[in-house]
């Protein structure tokens, strides 16, 4: 009896190549990464960043324009800030366990239906109060649909070009900043005047496209159909990818998906040492489920790690754009403030310099030698040797200037290769939950940011740039104790007899 190795990806050539010898690909679902689908699904996944980077430089860019229009206090806007924050935590914190008991398409799909409700119902709310609301529900549905949609894209994606794609999701996050930008630019002159409604109705755009693609387009992911043992919808979704890239479906026995099914719920039993089916269980009853398996056995050590990296990424990249000003204004207490369009020239091009970061991220993470955990290695021990330099030496100037640059630069690249890692290192039964409650454990970051940081700035200018880079040492020495990288690693392992 022979024993192949069920392999996640293989494009079609090579299948026609080895004539009809069965390679079942689940990962990406046996099909050409420039197939017709795995486009669709990669747009639906860009569209996803843009709306995520669109409501946050929405959020900032009409700050100013509601202080003066609706007399808002400075407490009513920390009020926003930090129930902003929370919406993104309660988000994130339930959309892993949801997509893994009800799918990542029927996720996808409500999600980003309430995204663009709420984003157009908030544009023409009259006062603060209504205003802060519906943009609380749209930021918690933001939380939400992230998680689920890197999800979906390493499940459609082969595995050499999965270091690529996963990446390259960053350039849709840096473009939804720079449309709010191009946006505010055409509806008002300035930051405290012009049509900022129009700016949150086109802004949320990206988020009716991604409701209305999904609909018609988007399918379920064979890989989750296959391990909740959906086998008929498996082979159906695979059947219809086949016939959407214009390429003739290989005849694979309903026994194959059977065996292939077994074989990964055999996984998870071996893994968790039982198993539990989220599909009669309530959701609250499958959210501590998910929650138990993530701690349990050989995922502890993976789950902890990531979440303290997580944390670090949020509470860095968070505190740096948070205290940046309150810094320059320190070093620079007599100078005017800047007049507000060039304010709005800083922001876009602050939104530029991510852009290298991405291009840098795609090439390293490829590279074997790097892959995907030394590069986050790399990433964390430049944050902080760049934050200590800034705590120890610093007095401003140009010196400064070019720190918080390379600060930046490496708390951006760990974020991105972060998303494409957890990705890719939890199997399919858990890994949108795996995502989801790491996302939210991040989130905490951003809101307890604030209250550590200005403390420590009254206390010293720079001191919080230096407690930025000994939490970032001590991420990246938690890196190394991660027991494997993901690079050119199936998502899941299995052998079934053909």
């Amino acid at each position: 009896m022979k024993l192949l190795i069920i392999k996640v990806i293989k494009n079609l050539h090579t299948l026609m190549k080895f004539q009809r010898i069965l390679v079942l690909v689940i990962n990406v679902n046996i099909n050409t990464f420039l197939g017709k689908y795995q486009i669709y699904v990669f747009i639906i996944v860009g569209l996803i960043g843009m709306c995520d980077g669109g409501e946050t430089q929405a959020i900032s860019i009409v700050f100013p324009i509601l202080e003066k229009e609706w007399n808002v206090s400075d407490s009513q806007k920390s009020l926003l800030g930090s129930l902003i924050y929370i919406g993104y935590f309660i988000g994130s914190l339930f959309s892993g366990v949801f997509a893994d008991k009800y799918g990542r398409r029927s996720s996808l799909i409500l999600s980003s239906g309430i995204m663009f409700i709420c984003a157009i119902i908030g544009a023409f709310m009259p006062n603060f109060i209504s205003y802060m609301i519906f943009r609380i529900f749209l930021v918690t549905c933001v939380g939400f649909i992230i998680p689920v949609s890197f999800s979906m894209l390493a499940e459609n994606t082969p595995l050499k070009s999965r270091g690529i794609v996963l990446v390259t999701i960053g350039f849709f996050y840096t473009a939804g900043e720079l449309t709010v930008c191009l946006l505010t630019y055409i509806f008002m002159p300035n930051l405290v005047s012009g049509n900022w409604r129009a700016v949150l109705c086109w802004a949320s755009a990206p988020a009716l496209l991604t409701f209305l693609i999904s609909n018609f387009l988007l399918l379920e992911s064979p890989r989750y159909h296959l391990i909740k043992g959906n086998v008929v919808e498996a082979s159906q979704v695979i059947k219809k990818i086949f016939q959407l890239n214009n390429k003739e479906p290989i005849v694979i026995p309903i026994t194959t998906y059977q065996n292939i099914s077994l074989e990964l719920i055999k996984q998870e039993k071996e893994e968790q040492g039982l198993q539990e089916d989220l599909k009669d269980k309530s959701f609250l009853e499958s959210y501590f489920i998910q929650f138990r398996k993530l701690l349990k056995n050989q995922f502890i050590k993976i789950t902890l790690v990531v979440w303290y990296q997580w944390f670090v990424n949020t509470f860095v990249y968070a505190g740096v754009t948070f205290l940046l000003p309150l810094t320059l204004n320190k070093l620079n207490p007599g100078e005017p403030q800047d007049d507000d369009v060039e304010d709005l020239k800083v922001i876009t091009l602050s939104c530029l310099g991510e852009i290298p970061v991405i291009f840098i991220a795609m090439i390293i993470v490829n590279i074997r030698i790097f892959g995907r955990k030394n590069s986050l290695f790399l990433s964390y021990f430049g944050v902080g040797l760049v934050g200590l330099l800034i705590a120890i030496i610093a007095k401003g100037g140009y010196f400064f200037a070019s720190m918080i640059f390379f600060l930046k630069m490496f708390i951006s690249f760990s974020f991105t290769v972060s998303y494409q890692f957890v990705s890719e290192l939890y199997p399919t039964y858990m890994r949108a939950s795996g995502l989801g409650f790491a996302s939210s454990v991040g989130r905490l970051g951003s809101i307890i940011m604030p209250w550590i940081v200005v403390y420590i700035n009254d206390i010293g200018t720079f001191l919080s740039y230096g407690i930025f880079g000994i939490i970032s040492m001590v991420a990246a020495i938690a890196t190394l104790l991660l027991p494997f990288d993901t690079y050119q690693r199936e998502l899941d392992k299995v052998v079934t007899k053909i």
